[in-house]
Parts: structure tokens; C-alpha cells; sequence
């Protein structure tokens, strides 16, 4: 093509004839059509058109010249990238043939005697352009023939592909990209960072095929009252109606574990299928869920969207809960038979028996020291027997002989290893200034439970409107020097406390509100003015005179949790009820459950799998010691088993901006459920394990879609200034890029004389004068 910029003479000498020529042949033309008896538009038309035929031969003496420029053949480059992925062996609809054999007919010859030669538009391609040629799977990847593709891409990365040979030709004069691909893509086109355009060619048809589809599913853990882990499957039907569709839930050992039908009415048909299951052991476990519908083989457009794998994460040992009681009461003895059979929770309790005695007078022996309770049980060691100015303590399910040996916690190693504590009818007194400090970091920063039971040493009554301890708890304190603890109160849920899930005992209201109308009146309850912004008031205790008072509330304080529950009698709930399966003991192991569910971990390990599978998988490791102080001295490493249980090891490194986290990035090499483990050595010898796990599957982003995503390929033109190319008008495109704006242009000078347009022009006018002569049958 060439551009015209201007019109110079080769010959300007001849410029002064031009006119003359014009003004001698116009006289001519009049003295000539002067005698002939014809119309005067008639006889003006025939000499017009010889004027101008004269005029244009008058013209071309003087050489006209166009200047301009015109595309340099072989200097621009031209990128064709070409899908070579799994999507483009799924069978097109409208041809029964897979996708990959549309892309192999426009990349192959047409003729047959010579099948590996190139296809015709790609010769006219290189005629003109330096061609670059790729195939897109995860990355972009340099071939030399796009005729021998193999299409077992797991993923294909359109955009990336796109973004990486745009910053590879930045500053070279990139033409143009031709993309040949059905358009399914991991990634999305906001992603898209192109400074040339883009030409999708489409592959396949849009037309709608018998398909069923997992479209996406979720695992979420419950860590209340024998809540099964529950899994979710959003499968989507297209062309299935009058069929019946089947789900399988299938454990690690291949075992079939649920299996759940559905009838499909619709042409397009979307449902939501829900499994339940208690894992037998802790940790993680990979389960599949495999669909299917009852049509003949090969009837569906693909099965590589029929199945996924899940991975499933039980969690690990006990959470270790204290609990801290001034005197022994029946309320440590329902919360212990409650949690008796709970593998999930392990209480540990510190029970004041007796206070300290600052006076005695009385000794039942002489010289005696040691509290007389405490005699006969290790005479040889009476001398380290609390002593009367010492209160006494009963220790309950300690793992060690010196855990809680002093008491309440001292340190942040002693009290850190708990996850949750509860305070019951202990006065505020009992702390000192450093353990309240302690327990407000244990809450803040190792994001640990605190809650805070009612009774008449809690709460005001206890002293706590004095302490620190006002700070965290979710209620302000009445402004009443003594208030009244308020009795033959009913428990009733706020609105709030009706979207608790661990306030909630049945799945149906009217079973949840008849559990509420049969609790008992309580007697005792510590008021309180209001909550506290932000906090959530769960339950409200109602008085017959319908006035009420918070009765439970909670808020999150730093990266923990506390709760406040100011009815101190719930016993009497138990002492009611005449079940095997007490509601009382439900409310508690939900309580804790709840508390403990997202406490924060000494050593934790994450997983983050990129967008972009060949990326890699990267893995971290949060650490910190027993104070729960970050730590990057530690050694941390990692061991990976495979889906096929192979087994391999890697180092994590300490990264220098985050204290405290390490990292590794692994490439899998396969689809599959991986198990990460990590191995934490502290300075001093010490040990910690924690593991975890992942699901590699780049297919799940590869079929999403069954069908060709046009609206992508489009999106993609559009955003590039370029356009989507029809793959019947293939050819064509290409020979109309030299009529394009190109990066490398060069100058161009054409003699006017030599356009073929300009004789046709000239003889096209004296025929045309001609023709109107002999119409009217003139000389």
C-alpha cells in the first residue's frame, strides 16, 4: 500500500504546456461541436469527456509523481500463537470432530501431496512479516513448526502468554498478534498489558452440546456439636433434560462414601449437591467427587469436568483449655462431663479449695506449717506443701507433675499453651498486676479465648470494674456502686444471637425456640449497663417484669476473642433436663469449640497456589516460640508427598522483610492431592510438626467451560485496537495487513503514468465520447 503524502513533477519544464494544451483542445472541441445539430447537454457531456481525456494526457508530460510511504516487506514481525492445550480435544458440536482438528486444517497445507507444507495464509504472512511463531499452554513457547502440536497443555495462560511476548518484542516492531485458540483461559483479560493489537482467531463452535460440568466446590469445617465436615458441588447440566444425574462423595480408599441423584428437567440446569462426612482420623485426607449422567458413551462433550479432588483437614490434637475457679462448684462439674468424650477439647482446671490465711493462731501440730489438708500425702516433703498463707489449689488433668505446680500462670510459656481460659467466681483480687497484663496479651497477641463465667465473685461484684480486665470484656459495667444480682431470669436469643451458629442447637427454628421456652428460670445473673461498640449480644436474660439484661455477650479484642456470660447458675439447666444427650453439655462444647476454632498456632503452614500453575506453589511457614515471639533463627524443613506417594524434602528459608516466615516454592509435577509437612528446630534442640496439604489441578481452570469463550476474544480485540478474525476470512485478514498502519514504514514514489488507473481513466473518457457520438449517429 502506499500512502499519499504528496504529488511532485518529474518534469515541471513541461507545467506551462499544460494549460495550453487545455485551451487548444477546449477551442477545438467547441469549433468542432459547434455545427452538430445535438442537444447542448448531450454535445457538452461527449466534448467534457474528451477535455478531460486531454487535460489527464496534458498532465502526465510533466511526470506527476505520488510521495508517501508504504508497509517494508520482512522488517515488521508478526507473532502467531497457537493453543496447544487440553480444551482443544473436546468434540465440536457442529462438526463431531475435536477442536484440534479445525486448527490442524488451517495450519496444514491444502494440498494433499504435500501435507507438510504450510498453510497458504501463513506463506503470505511471511511474504510480508517476520513471522514469530508459539504455542500457548501455561507459558508461551517458541516453535518451529505449529503443525506437529500435540494439545496436552494442563492449562492455557492466554493472557500471560500475551503479556510475555509483549514485554519480549518491546522495542522491536511488533505488527501484530494472531492468536489461534477457543478462548477457554485461566486467566482474565484485566490482566492484559498489550501495546499491540491482538487478532483472535476462534476455534470451534458455540453451539450448545450435552455436557455436565462441576463448576466449582467448597469444604467448610464446623467446630460445633458433631457438625460433620460439609462439602459442596455446584455442577451445571446443559442438554441433560429427562436425565438423571449422579454425584459420588469417594474417601481416599476409593470407597464410595455418599451418593446423591437428581433429576434434570431443563436445558439449562444449575444445582447445588451437598455431602456430609466424619473423617475417622485427624488430618488431612484427599477426597474425590465424581459425577455423571445416564447417557450412552461418548454421548457428553467432555469428562474432563466431571470430577474433582478435595482436600479435607480434620485438624489436629486436643485444644487445651483452663479453667479457673475460686471454689468447687457444680458448674466445673457439668462443663467436665460435657467435654468428657470430646476429642476435640481437653480441659485442664486449677480449682481454689481454700484462700490463703494472712493470720492463724491455730495449729493442730507444733511447728506445723503446711496447710492440714495437704497431710499424708507426701510426708517427705511437707515442707513444700502449700502453706496457710498460701491458697490451695486442686490441679485437674495436668500433663506434667510441675504444670500449674505455683498456680495461675505466671509466664507467657506457662500460660501460652492454652488456647482458651475461663474465669468462674474468682475475684478480681485473686491476679496480680503482671498475670492481668499476662492474660491481656495472651488474648491480644497469641489470639487466645478468654471467658468470663457470672457469680457473686464475678464481674462487679468481683472487683473487675477496677483492673484492666474492663478493657477486654464486651460489656460496660453498671455505674451503681453494688449492684443487684438479679434472680428468676428466662434466657432468651437476641437477633444476633439467632445468626450464632454455636448458640444454635437444632437446623429448624421451631425445635430451637421450643429448647428455649423449656430452659429453666435462672436465679443468678451479674448486671451489667450495655455492650460495649462493636461487641455482639447473643442472649438476653428477660425478669418477669419484662425489663432485661445482657445475658451473654462477645467481641473480638487483637487477634482473640472474649466472652462474657453473666448468668452464674446455668446447673440448673442440667438439673432439669432427663436426656442422655443433655442440652446443657451441647451449649458447652459449642462454647468452647467456638473459642478455640481460630486461635492462633505457635507454628503454622500455608499454602498458596498461584493463579498461574507454572508458577509454582509456594509455601510458608509462620513461626514463633512459646512467648509467641516471631523467630527467624529456627530451621525449617519441609517434606512433600506426592499423589503417588513419593516422598520429597526441602529446605524453607527465612524471608529478611517478614520476621518470623519462611518460605519454599514447589513445582508440581502432576495433578493430584499433595501433603506438605514441616519440621521447626528451635535453637535448643526442640521440635514442632505441623502439616498440611493442597489440591493441584490446573484442568479444573482449563475446563471450566465446555464452550468456546468468544466474549473473551473479543474483550481481548477491543482492549488492543485490533479485531476477531473469522477463521473462513483467515486468508483475507492476511493479505489486508499491508493496508494497515504498520510500526516500520517505508518511502515510497510511484509515476502517475505508470498506474494502470490512469489509462483506463483516459481511454474510459474518449470512449465515452465516442459512445455518446454514435448514439445519435454522428461523425
Amino acid at each position: 500500500m502506499i500512502s499519499l503524502a504528496e504529488i511532485q513533477f518529474g518534469a515541471p519544464g513541461w507545467s506551462l504546456f499544460v494549460p495550453v494544451a487545455i485551451i487548444t483542445g477546449l477551442g477545438l472541441l467547441v469549433y468542432a461541436y459547434r455545427s452538430l445539430t445535438v442537444q447542448r447537454a448531450l454535445s457538452g457531456g461527449a466534448a467534457g469527456l474528451k477535455l478531460l481525456a486531454i487535460a489527464i494526457l496534458a498532465i502526465t508530460l510533466t511526470e506527476p509523481l505520488w510521495s508517501g510511504t508504504r508497509m517494508a516487506p520482512g522488517t515488521n514481525l508478526f507473532a502467531v500463537l497457537v493453543d496447544d492445550s487440553q480444551s482443544l480435544a473436546i468434540q465440536d458440536p457442529k462438526t463431531g470432530k475435536p477442536r484440534s482438528e479445525q486448527l490442524k486444517q488451517l495450519l496444514a497445507s491444502a494440498n494433499k501431496q504435500q501435507p507438510e507444507a504450510q498453510a497458504r495464509w501463513l506463506i503470505d504472512l511471511e511474504q510480508n512479516f517476520s513471522v514469530r511463531k508459539y504455542s500457548l499452554d501455561s507459558h508461551a513457547h517458541v516453535r518451529s513448526d505449529l503443525t506437529q502440536l500435540k494439545f496436552e497443555g494442563t492449562s492455557s495462560n492466554l493472557v500471560t502468554s500475551l503479556n510475555e511476548l509483549n514485554q519480549r518484542y518491546q522495542k522491536l516492531p511488533l505488527a501484530g498478534i494472531l492468536v489461534l485458540t477457543d478462548g477457554i483461559s485461566a486467566s482474565d483479560t484485566s490482566q492484559l498489558k498489550s501495546s499491540v493489537p491482538i487478532y483472535p482467531v476462534p476455534i470451534g463452535h458455540v453451539d450448545r452440546s450435552t455436557d455436565l460440568a462441576i463448576t466449582n466446590t467448597s469444604v467448610s469445617y464446623s467446630p460445633f456439636e458433631d457438625a460433620p465436615i460439609r462439602i459442596l458441588a455446584d455442577l451445571s447440566a446443559t442438554q441433560c433434560q429427562q436425565k438423571q444425574l449422579t454425584a459420588q462423595l469417594i474417601d481416599p480408599a476409593g470407597k464410595v462414601v455418599e451418593t446423591i441423584t437428581r433429576e434434570v428437567s431443563l436445558p439449562e440446569q444449575q444445582f447445588q449437591i451437598r455431602f456430609q462426612v466424619k473423617p475417622e482420623e485427624t488430618g488431612v485426607a484427599f477426597y474425590r467427587i465424581k459425577t455423571s449422567v445416564n447417557i450412552p458413551e461418548g454421548g457428553e462433550l467432555t469428562l474432563a469436568n466431571n470430577q474433582r479432588t478435595l482436600k479435607v483437614d480434620r485438624g489436629r490434637k486436643a485444644h487445651r483449655v483452663l479453667y479457673v475457679s475460686g471454689r468447687p462448684n457444680w458448674e466445673f462439674k457439668f462443663l467436665r462431663r460435657a467435654i468428657h468424650e470430646d476429642e476435640h477439647i481437653q480441659l485442664v482446671g486449677l480449682i481454689r479449695i481454700a484462700q490463703k490465711e494472712t493470720k492463724f493462731d491455730f495449729r493442730s501440730r507444733d511447728g506445723e506449717e503446711g496447710n492440714a489438708l495437704y497431710r499424708g500425702f507426701d510426708e517427705k516433703n511437707e515442707k513444700d506443701l502449700e502453706r496457710y498463707d498460701q491458697p490451695v489449689f486442686v490441679r485437674i488433668n495436668t500433663q506434667t507433675p510441675n504444670e500449674l505446680k505455683d498456680g495461675f500462670p505466671k509466664t507467657e510459656a506457662e500460660l501460652f499453651q492454652y488456647e482458651t481460659v475461663i474465669i468462674d467466681d474468682l475475684e478480681a483480687a485473686f491476679f496480680t498486676h503482671d498475670q492481668i497484663e499476662l492474660l491481656t496479651r495472651f488474648v491480644s497477641e497469641r489470639g487466645g479465648g478468654l471467658v468470663m463465667l457470672g457469680g457473686q465473685e464475678s464481674f462487679q461484684q468481683g472487683g473487675y470494674d477496677k483492673t484492666d480486665f474492663k478493657r477486654m470484656l464486651p460489656v460496660y459495667f453498671s455505674h451503681a456502686p453494688n449492684p443487684q444480682i438479679s434472680s428468676d431470669v428466662q434466657f432468651q436469643l437476641t437477633r444476633d444471637g439467632w445468626l450464632q451458629p454455636w448458640l444454635r442447637h437444632h437446623k429448624q427454628e421451631q425445635d430451637e425456640q421450643k429448647r428455649l421456652a423449656e430452659m429453666p428460670a435462672f436465679k443468678t445473673i451479674n448486671r451489667v449497663d450495655t455492650t460495649k461498640p462493636g461487641a455482639i449480644l447473643a442472649a438476653e436474660a428477660k425478669s418477669t417484669s419484662r425489663s432485661s439484661t445482657p445475658a451473654i455477650a462477645s467481641q473480638r479484642y487483637g487477634l482473640g476473642r472474649v466472652t462474657a456470660v453473666m448468668i452464674g447458675d446455668l446447673w440448673r439447666w442440667r438439673l432439669q433436663e432427663d436426656t442422655p444427650d443433655p442440652q446443657l453439655y451441647k451449649a458447652w462444647r459449642q462454647l468452647l469449640r467456638w473459642m478455640t476454632t481460630d486461635v492462633l498456632e505457635p507454628v503454622s503452614l500455608q499454602v498458596v497456589e498461584s493463579e498461574d500453575a507454572s508458577s509454582g506453589t509456594k509455601i510458608k511457614i509462620l513461626v514463633r516460640d512459646p512467648e509467641f515471639q516471631k523467630r527467624s533463627d529456627y530451621l525449617v524443613a519441609l517434606k512433600i508427598t506426592t499423589p503417588d506417594k513419593e516422598t520429597l524434602e526441602l529446605t524453607a528459608e527465612p524471608l529478611a522483610d517478614q520476621p518470623g516466615e519462611y518460605q519454599t516454592l514447589y513445582l508440581p509435577q502432576q495433578s493430584g492431592g499433595f501433603t506438605a509437612t514441616a519440621t521447626v528446630t528451635a535453637p535448643d534442640g526442640k521440635t514442632q510438626t505441623v502439616t498440611s496439604g493442597w489440591v493441584h489441578a490446573p484442568e479444573i481452570r482449563e475446563f471450566r467451560s465446555a464452550q468456546p469463550d468468544l466474549a473473551l476474544l473479543e474483550q481481548l480485540a477491543n482492549d488492543s485496537q485490533g479485531e476477531v478474525v473469522p477463521a473462513a476470512k483467515l486468508r483475507q485478514f492476511v493479505n489486508s495487513l499491508d493496508q494497515r498502519k504498520l510500526p516500520v514504514m517505508e518511502e515510497a514514489v510511484t509515476p502517475l503514468w505508470h498506474h494502470p488507473g490512469v489509462l483506463l481513466l483516459v481511454l474510459g473518457c474518449l470512449l465515452g465520447e465516442w459512445s455518446l457520438r454514435r448514439w445519435k449517429g454522428l461523425p
